[in-house]
C-alpha cells in the first residue's frame, strides 16, 4: 500500500493542527505551508475537502484560520486517510472500475489475502488517533516552529470581533 502525496499533506495538515490545538489556537495555511515547506495551493485544496468533510473549522477573515473540529482523541488516523486516499486497490483486479480480466481470478487466493492485508493496515490506522500520533506536543510544536506568540485565537463572539478590531 502507498499513500499518495495528498494523503500525506492532509496527514501532516492533521498533526499540525493537533499541536496548535494543545496550544489553545488556530493556524493558517500560510503558517502550514511555511512549516512543512509545502506549496500554499495544494494546502488550499487540502484544507477545502478537510472542512467539507467536517474534520476542520474554518474563520474568514483578517482573524481567521483552521483548527480541528473536534478532540484529537476524537480523530482516527483511519478516518483522516479514508478521507484522503480515493483508490485503496492494492491490484488492478480490486478496482471494481477497471475491466481488467485476469485468467486465474476464480482460483486466485492473493486478492483475498490482500484484501485481509489492506483491512488490517486500515484496522491498524483506525485504533490510532491524532492525540496519539503526537509522542511529545511541545517537541513537535518546537520542530514546527509553533511558539506561543504565533498563535491565532478566533474571537469567541461578534462583540469580541468588534472589539479586537477597535483595538488594532
Amino acid at each position: 500500500m502507498h499513500l499518495t502525496v495528498y494523503t500525506d499533506y492532509t496527514l501532516r495538515v492533521m498533526l499540525y493542527l493537533a499541536v496548535r490545538h494543545s496550544e489553545g489556537g488556530m493556524a493558517t495555511i500560510d503558517e502550514i505551508a511555511r512549516a512543512y515547506d509545502i506549496s500554499r495551493n495544494h494546502l488550499m485544496k487540502i484544507v477545502n475537502e478537510l472542512g467539507q468533510t467536517g474534520f476542520v473549522t474554518t474563520v474568514r477573515g483578517r482573524s481567521g484560520g483552521i483548527r480541528l473540529a473536534k478532540e484529537p482523541k476524537e480523530i482516527s488516523i483511519g478516518a483522516i486517510v479514508r478521507m484522503a486516499e480515493k483508490d485503496f486497490a492494492v491490484v488492478a483486479c480490486h478496482d471494481p472500475e477497471m475491466p481488467v480480466q485476469c485468467a486465474i481470478q476464480p482460483s486466485c487466493n492473493l486478492r483475498r489475502r490482500l484484501a485481509r492485508a489492506m483491512d488490517a493496515f486500515m484496522a491498524e490506522l483506525d485504533s490510532m488517533t491524532l492525540a496519539e500520533s503526537i509522542a511529545a506536543p511541545t517537541v513537535a510544536a518546537s520542530l514546527l516552529g509553533i511558539t506561543p506568540q504565533a498563535i491565532v485565537m478566533a474571537p469567541r463572539n461578534s462583540a469580541r470581533a468588534a472589539a479586537a478590531v477597535k483595538q488594532r
